[in-house]
């Protein structure tokens, strides 16, 4: 079993500490950003920009079963000295979703040391905080995404739309494992 996690540190490289909102709303951190009440997904129609809930990269038979919710953090009796939490090894997919142009948010973990917020490649996870003691999410959770050319990014403290084409593709990083990949073409903040 391969086990692989999501530090602290490499979300540190982007930013020295959070903006002043990321503080005073320390909720809007805890779960994944998700959609408009009433939204609807459906299979995907050609050249037409999906919305996705975290949920539905999930094959439909595990959905009933997804939590939006980070899981609480994992210590043993060494504390911060712990062995680093282990990610789930789940790649079952959301098939439908092979070639779809999707608009999806979440959290940018930056896979490459990042200078003045420009990010070229990094794993896109619906909570923030995934570290060594808080489980990574399973790789049919984190989407890792590349931009073709570096994009800026304000902090890595706000959750972003992604918009692009998603592929069935999984890859294994340092960080963590995935089982999507997404050509971004569109990186926004996300506004709750």
């Amino acid at each position: 079993m391969f086990a692989v996690v999501l530090t602290v540190t490499a979300l540190v490289a982007v930013a020295a500490k959070p903006p002043a909102n990321a503080i005073a709303n320390k909720s809007s951190s805890l779960a994944s950003p998700s959609l408009e009440p009433g939204h609807k997904a459906g299979p995907p129609k050609p050249g037409r920009i999906l919305d996705l809930d975290w949920k539905e990269l999930l094959p439909e038979g595990e959905r009933s079963h997804f939590t939006a919710v980070a899981p609480p953090p994992v210590h043993d009796y060494r504390g911060e000295g712990g062995p680093p939490a282990v990610q789930a090894q789940d790649f079952g997919v959301n098939k439908s979703l092979e070639g779809a142009i999707v608009r999806l948010p979440g959290f940018i973990v930056p896979l490459e040391a990042v200078k003045s917020g420009d990010v070229g490649e990094f794993l896109l996870v619906p909570y923030f905080g995934s570290c060594i003691h808080v489980p990574p999410p399973p790789p049919n959770q984190i989407v890792y995404v590349h931009t073709g050319k570096r994009a800026g990014i304000e902090s890595i403290y706000d959750a972003y739309w992604i918009t692009g084409k998603l592929h069935l593709q999984t890859k294994t990083t340092r960080l963590g494992a995935t089982a999507y990949e997404l050509s971004a073409e569109k990186i926004e903040v996300y506004k709750y």
